[in-house]
Order: C-alpha cells, then structure tokens, then sequence
C-alpha cells in the first residue's frame, strides 16, 4: 500500500526541519577558525539513511538478511537466467572496484549537511553479471530492480553500457563495503546496488532480483508516489559553515562546503555577500583530500585522473571562501557550476525531482 505523494512529503518536511533545528543549535555559538569544516569521508555511523520504502509503503520493516542465505536473481530478457550468492561475488573480488560516491536524498534541502554524505564503496560491476546472463541489449530497455524491503526501481540499460552516459563515471556496482568495512544492515547489507551519479534511491538496498525489460515507461517506488524518473542528481552546493543565524567573532571569516553534480565534474564554487558580485571560491585538491583521508587514494578516481578529472563527477568538491568582516549583519550565497555549463537556479520549489537552488545563510558578525 502506497502512502500519497502529500502524506510522504509532509513526513519528510516534519524531519528535515528537526534536522535543521538540531544543526542549528549544535553551531550556535561555534567560532569559524579556518581549515576544512567537512571530513572528506563520512564515517559509517554519521552518514545519512533514508529509506524510501519506509515513507510509502505501509508497514514497511528494515530487512535483516543473513549473508550466507542472500541471493540474487536476474532474470527476464536474458539468454540464462542467473542466481548469484554472496559467495559468487566474493569470487569475483579480482574484479571489484573502489569508488568514491556522494549520496544525496532527493528530499534533501536547506542549508546544512543534511541527508548528504560520501563514503569509498567497493563493488563487482553490475555489467559483469548481466552480461554473463546474457542480458538482450537489442530488445531490452530497461532494468527493474527489487529490494527484499518491497523498495522498486529501474535504470535504462543505457546508463550501464552506453559510453556517453558513463563519461566520468565508473558503471553501477553491486557493493558490500563502504569505507573499507562490509555493509551494514542500515546501509543494505549484504548487497546493494550502487548508481554513481543517480539520488539516493537509485542505489536499491537489499537487492534481490534484477529484471531486463523491454518495458520503457518509468518504474519504481518514487516514482509512484511523484518522483522523477530521471535519477541523476543535478548541480548543487551547500554551505555547512557557518549555519544560519551564526554569530562570528569580526576579522577574517572562513566559510566552507561541498558541491557536486551528477552530470559532470564541479567547474566552479562561486559566492556572494550581500548582492554583491560572485566571488570564486577556493576547492580543496587531491593533495589536499589525501592527506586527511590517504584511504581514498585507492578509489578509481583518484588512481586514474586522466579518466575522471577532479573535481569527479558525482563527488563532491570541498571548498572554502574567506573575508574580513567588520561587525555586521551578512548574506552569504553560494552557487556551484559543472563542467557540462549546468549552474544552479535562482529558485527551485518543486522537490519532485530534487531541491537545488542557489543555497543562502545569515550570520552576525560581532
């Protein structure tokens, strides 16, 4: 039973906002010292969960699946259809893949960190195991994906075998670890799927079976209750420091945040105090990243950047903008744009297909 895109959103509205209060009152009183506000990793036990199952389907109850039992089938338009065991896939670990990935919610919003975080994932590409299968690459269009909780969604075969959409990207995985540890149950254990650029509820959690279709309308459980269908997370920035209505000591003021886009790599972070003109922002480098988490240097991107560029795609940019502030009241905006031209919007109401305008705090100078 589905709940209504109404009842859903104003669930989720009711939790950001308490999420934003707690923030606030956390940073209150919090000087700005410099140096980067944002680990690079999100550690396991802080990153976001949110499970879209649990706000629209009724009765809805976290899966705990013993490694040794779990299994997943893909089957419809293939030559073979296949079930695969944990087992199987930790025989495939001579083809695994390690990969940065910055989740975001597509409810989130405001201001704050909020239901965003990034973690290394490691993995076995997905199109290994379809292409075993046989997957029909002529008829099928799409694939559907199942989740032992009930959770549904799909992705066009395009977005895991068509180069033009994997520029930048390495392909969708099925994974077992985040940050060097196997998954835990919050986070999908055993198995998961993980979509590189693509919200949050792409990247199914307890998978279990994997269809080829040739069924080309939209699927899923978001989508059903009014989500796009078009997964890729846009271009967007947030500031994490300060938070709004902060009150910060007079002198030199260093703010900080991250911005990403699943389209392509961050181009630029830029900002503005007061209306007045943009201002380029200052994004932290690989250098700057490995010395505060060495751990990310074997992920693909970084081992390979002639491939994926940095900023990469679908990973947020860290960055820090700095002024000398005389006591006063402050706007700060912050505005990222992607190096495929996207920028963000003035204004963006309609949370359907995820909220990313340009992102704005307060602060009192004294």
């Amino acid at each position: 039973m589905l709940l209504s895109r109404r009842t859903f959103l104003g669930q989720t509205a009711v939790g950001l906002l308490g999420l934003s209060l707690a923030r606030c009152a956390k940073h209150e009183i919090t000087p700005l010292t410099g140096g980067l506000a944002l680990p690079f990793l999100t550690p396991v036990g802080e990153h976001y969960v949110k499970n879209g199952a649990e706000g629209s389907i009724a009765g809805w109850r976290e899966p705990d699946l013993a490694a040794e039992a779990w299994s997943l089938t893909l089957d419809g338009l293939v030559d073979t259809p296949l079930t695969v065991t944990l087992a199987d896939l930790q025989a495939l670990d001579g083809q695994a893949v390690s990969v940065l990935k910055t989740m975001q919610c597509v409810v989130d919003s405001g201001t704050a960190q909020g239901l965003v975080g990034t973690a290394l994932w490691r993995g076995i590409p997905l199109r290994l195991l379809l292409d075993r299968a046989g997957a029909d690459r002529v008829n099928g269009k799409r694939i559907h994906v199942f989740g032992a909780d009930g959770f549904t969604n799909n992705l066009p075969l395009g977005r895991i075998y068509d180069p033009a959409a994997l520029e930048g990207l390495v392909g969708p995985l099925l994974v077992t670890h985040m940050n060097g540890a196997p998954l835990t149950r919050r986070h999908g254990a055993p198995v998961r799927l993980l979509v590189p650029d693509g919200f949050g509820y792409a990247s199914v959690k307890w998978i279990r079976r994997i269809e080829v279709t040739a069924d080309d309308r939209p699927f899923g459980t978001y989508q059903d209750t009014g989500f796009t269908d078009e997964s890729t997370s846009p271009v967007f920035s947030k500031i994490t420091a300060p938070t709004d209505n902060l009150r910060v000591p007079a002198g030199t003021v260093v703010c900080h945040g991250f911005a990403t886009s699943g389209h392509a790599g961050v181009d630029r972070v830029e900002c503005r105090l007061n209306g007045g003109p943009w201002l380029p922002a200052t994004l932290a480098t690989p250098e700057d990243v490995l010395a505060g988490a060495p751990e990310v240097g074997g992920a693909a991107q970084l081992a390979d950047p002639g491939r994926f560029g940095w900023p990469c795609r679908a990973v947020w940019a860290l960055w820090t903008f700095a002024f000398d502030a005389e006591p006063g009241r402050y706007r700060l905006e912050v505005r990222a744009i992607d190096r495929a031209g996207n920028a963000q919007p003035e204004r963006d109401l309609e949370i359907s297909d995820g909220v990313n305008a340009i992102a704005a705090v307060r602060m009192e100078v004294v």
